[in-house]
C-alpha cells in the first residue's frame, strides 16, 4: 500500500514534465506502449509508440515546423519499407506491395496527402503489419488530424524543374471549409514530365530448334513524357462524435502520349546478316477513372463500432501501339494495335470492433466485383478481339488482439470465395486462411515482433485473356485463360531499438509463392509465344534496416537504409537465384526558419520476378529554403549524380534479352513555392477513428505488345 502511495506521488510529480514533452495517449490497446505503468495509466515520453501491428508516431515539433505538407512530413519520418518521392508526389513501398492511405481513418487519396498542413497532424499511425481489417494491404498510413469547429484554408504548391531537353512540373492547390458539424474539401493537382534524350540498347538472343541468332539494337535517343490531372472533392458530416458520414467522388486523367518502356528507336545488327535494319516502336496510353467512396461510422454506447463503406469506380482506358522496320530504305515490316477498355467495379464491407475480454474482437463482410470489357484491333487479331472478363470475391474475417503484460497477439482468418468467368469458362476457388502476428517489448527501448500470413493471390487480368498481340516480327504475346490463384505465404521478423536520439529498425521477411503465374517462352509454327503459366515457386528473402540519427537534436536528422533482396525463382525450364542490393541516404536540418532536406529515391524498378529481373538507379534530390508564416521557397536540384539508367535481365531459355535504357545526365533544378493560409479555431482529435480499406482497381488488364 505504502509502495503504490509513493509511486503515485511519483507519477503526479513527472506527469506535468512529460506532458510537456510527449502527448499522453490513453488507450485500452496501447499497453505495450508504456514507459510507466500502474492501474492502467500511462504515461510515455517517446515520439514514437511500438505496437503489435503498427506504430503510432507523434511528428517531432521541429519537423512539422520544417515540413511544407503531409507528404514532406512523410518524408521526414523516414519510416522503414517507405518511399517518397516528391518529384512526382508519389508514396511507394520498397518491396513493390500495396500501400493504403487514411485521414481520420477514413480511405483517402494519396494525392489528398499533399494538402494536409503539418500543423494540424497530431499522429500517424503506421501500420506495418496490417490486420484483416486492411485486406491485403502491406502497409497502411492514417493520418489524425486537429478538428477545427470552424474556419477555412488554401494550399497552393507550385514545383517546377528544368534540364537540358527535360522539364517536370508539380501542382497543388486545395481549399478546405469547415462549418459546424460539416467539412468540405475540394483537391486539384497537376503533374508532368518530359525528355527527349531516351536511349534503350538492347541485346537479344533468339534460340530455335536448329540455330541461335543474336540480336543487337544500338539506342538513338526519343522523346519520352507523361502527364496526371486529378480532382477530388470530399464532404465530412459528424454528429455528436458517434455518427461520422464521409463522401468522396474523384476524377483522374492519366496521359502518356510517348511512354517511356514502350518508346524506342534503334539501328539493329543481326547476327549472321550485314544488314542494318532501323527500327521505330512508339505507345501513346490515356486513362479517365471516375469514382465514389461512401463511408459511414457508427459507435454504439456498449456494443463497440460498426464501420460501412461503399466505393464504385469505372476505368476507360486507350492504347495505340506500332511497331516498323525499314532496311534499305524499304519499310519491311508495320504492326499496329488499338485497344479501347472499359472497366467498372464495385466494393462494399462491414467491419465491427468490439472490446472483449482483455483484448478487441474485428469482424467483418467484404464484398467486390469487376467486369472488363477490352477491344482489341490489330493485324493478327482480325476481326477484332474482345474480352470480357467477371471477377469477384467474397471474404469473411475475423481478428482477436490481446495484450498480456510485454506480450501481444493478433490472430485470426479470413474465408474467401473467388470467381472468374469469361465468355463460357468458370473458376471458383474457396480458401481459408489464417495469420498470427506475435510481438515482446522487454523495456521501453526494444521490441521485437514475428507475424505469418497466408493469402490467396489472383492471376493478373491480362494473364488470363484470350487476346493475342503481336510484339515484332517472329514473336507474339498471349494470355492464358487456364492460369489458377495461387498460396502465398509471406512471414516476417522486425526489430525496433529506439534510445534518445537513435532509432534502428531491422526487417527480415520470407516470401513463398507456390505455383504463381509467371512469364513463359514456347516455340509454336516457328513464332515465339510470351504467355504465362503456373510455374513452380518463387521466393524472396529480404533483409532491410532503417538506422536514424540525430546529431544535434531538434536541428539535424541523419538515415541510412540498406536493403537486400535475394530472389528465388523456379519455373518448368528454368531455376534462378539472384540477388539485388541498394542503399537510401536522407539528412534533414532546421536552424530558426532555414530548411534543408537531401534524400535518395528508389524508383518501383528494382525487382524480380519470373525469369526477368529490373534494376533502377536511385534518384536523389537537395532543396533548401526559407520558410516564413504563410509562404514557402525553396531551391535545389533532382539527379545530380551521374547518368540515370534502367536496366532489365531476362533469363528465359529460348529468348534471353539484356536491356539497357539511360538518359545520360538526368539533373534538374528544381523551384518550389509553398503558401498556406489558415483561419478558425481547432483541436485535438484524438479518437482512434478505425481505418477502413480502399480498393478502386486501376488495373486496366490489356494485354499489350510492348517489347
Amino acid at each position: 500500500m505504502l509502495r503504490n502511495m509513493i509511486m503515485w506521488a511519483l507519477i503526479c510529480a513527472a506527469a506535468p514534465f512529460a506532458c510537456a514533452q510527449h502527448t499522453i495517449h490513453l488507450d485500452g490497446n496501447t499497453t505495450d506502449s508504456l514507459d510507466i505503468i500502474l492501474n492502467d495509466v500511462i504515461i510515455s515520453a517517446k515520439n514514437m509508440i511500438t505496437k503489435t501491428d503498427c506504430k503510432v508516431i507523434t511528428p517531432p515539433e521541429s519537423k512539422i515546423k520544417a515540413s511544407t505538407s503531409g507528404l514532406d512530413l512523410l518524408q521526414k519520418l523516414a519510416l522503414p519499407g517507405i518511399s517518397v518521392n516528391q518529384m512526382t508526389g508519389s508514396i511507394t513501398t520498397n518491396s513493390g506491395g500495396v500501400l493504403k492511405i487514411y485521414i481520420d481513418g477514413v480511405p483517402a487519396a494519396e494525392n489528398q496527402i499533399a494538402s494536409i498542413d503539418p500543423e494540424d497532424v497530431v499522429r500517424i499511425e503506421f501500420h506495418d503489419s496490417p490486420g484483416v481489417r486492411y485486406g491485403n494491404a502491406d502497409f497502411a498510413i492514417n493520418y489524425i488530424m486537429r478538428k477545427k469547429d470552424n474556419g477555412c484554408r488554401l494550399f497552393l504548391e507550385s514545383m517546377n524543374c528544368i534540364g537540358s531537353g527535360k522539364f517536370a512540373t508539380l501542382d497543388e492547390i486545395s481549399a478546405h471549409l469547415v462549418n459546424g458539424k460539416s467539412k468540405w474539401s475540394i483537391n486539384s493537382g497537376y503533374m508532368q514530365m518530359k525528355r527527349d534524350n531516351w536511349i534503350r540498347d538492347y541485346e537479344e538472343t533468339w534460340r530455335f530448334p536448329d540455330k541461335e541468332v543474336i540480336r543487337r539494337e544500338t539506342g538513338l535517343p526519343v522523346e519520352t513524357g507523361n502527364s496526371m490531372l486529378y480532382n477530388i472533392i470530399n464532404y465530412q458530416y459528424s454528429h455528436n462524435e458517434k455518427n461520422l458520414f464521409n463522401a468522396r467522388f474523384s476524377l483522374n486523367f492519366d496521359k502518356s502520349p510517348n511512354k517511356e518502356e514502350g518508346d524506342r528507336h534503334s539501328l539493329l545488327s543481326t547476327s549472321g546478316n550485314k544488314d542494318i535494319t532501323e527500327i521505330w516502336e512508339h505507345t501513346s496510353e490515356e486513362s479517365l477513372m471516375p469514382s465514389i467512396a461512401l463511408h459511414y461510422r457508427h459507435i454504439f454506447d456498449k456494443s463497440g463500432t460498426l464501420s460501412l463503406n461503399l466505393e464504385s469506380s469505372w476505368l476507360k482506358s486507350k492504347i495505340n501501339h506500332t511497331y516498323s522496320e525499314e532496311t534499305d530504305g524499304i519499310r519491311s515490316c508495320d504492326i499496329f494495335s488499338k485497344t479501347n477498355g472499359n472497366k467498372h467495379g464495385i466494393f462494399a464491407e462491414a467491419i465491427h470492433d468490439i472490446k472483449l475480454g482483455s483484448g478487441q474482437l474485428t469482424s467483418g463482410l467484404r464484398y467486390s466485383q469487376s467486369h472488363t470489357s477490352n477491344n482489341y484491333l490489330s493485324e493478327i487479331q482480325s476481326p477484332a478481339g474482345k474480352t470480357d472478363i467477371n471477377q469477384s470475391e467474397i471474404s469473411v474475417f475475423s481478428e482477436y488482439n490481446l495484450r498480456v503484460r510485454n506480450l501481444g497477439v493478433i490472430g485470426g482468418f479470413t474465408a474467401k470465395r473467388l470467381s472468374v468467368a469469361q465468355e463460357h469458362s468458370k473458376r471458383l476457388k474457396y480458401a481459408i486462411l489464417p495469420h498470427l502476428n506475435t510481438s515482446y517489448k522487454p523495456n521501453s527501448d526494444l521490441f521485437l515482433r514475428y507475424s505469418v500470413r497466408f493469402e490467396r493471390r489472383m492471376p493478373p487480368l491480362a494473364s488470363i485473356s484470350y487476346i493475342s498481340q503481336e510484339i515484332q516480327p517472329g514473336m507474339i504475346r498471349r494470355g492464358n485463360p487456364c492460369v489458377k490463384s495461387f498460396l502465398a505465404i509471406n512471414q516476417e521478423f522486425s526489430f525496433t531499438y529506439s534510445y534518445k536520439t537513435v532509432n534502428l529498425t531491422l526487417t527480415l521477411g520470407y516470401l513463398d509463392e507456390s505455383k504463381p503465374v509467371m512469364n513463359s517462352v514456347s516455340y509454336e509454327n516457328g513464332v515465339f509465344v510470351q504467355t504465362f503459366e503456373n510455374q513452380k515457386y518463387f521466393r524472396k528473402f529480404h533483409a532491410e534496416a532503417m538506422i536514424s540519427v540525430s546529431p544535434w537534436k531538434d536541428h539535424i536528422t541523419l538515415r541510412i537504409a540498406p536493403d537486400f533482396p535475394r530472389y528465388f525463382s523456379r519455373g518448368s525450364n528454368y531455376n534462378l537465384v539472384k540477388n539485388i542490393m541498394y542503399i537510401h541516404f536522407g539528412a534533414d536540418a532546421s536552424y530558426k526558419r532555414f530548411i534543408f532536406t537531401a534524400n535518395t529515391m528508389s524508383g518501383p524498378d528494382n525487382y524480380m520476378y519470373g525469369d526477368e529481373i529490373i534494376t533502377e538507379k536511385p534518384m536523389n534530390m537537395i532543396l533548401a529554403g526559407y520558410k516564413s508564416t504563410y509562404w514557402t521557397l525553396q531551391i535545389g536540384a533532382f539527379n545530380i549524380m551521374k547518368n540515370y539508367w534502367m536496366k532489365t535481365e531476362n533469363f528465359s531459355p529460348l529468348t534471353p534479352f539484356k536491356s539497357n535504357a539511360h538518359c545520360g545526365k538526368n539533373t534538374f533544378l528544381a523551384l518550389k513555392l509553398s503558401i498556406s493560409l489558415n483561419y478558425g479555431k481547432q483541436r485535438d482529435n484524438q479518437n482512434g477513428i478505425p481505418s477502413d480499406i480502399s480498393h478502386i482497381d486501376m488495373d486496366s488488364g490489356i494485354v499489350n505488345g510492348l517489347k
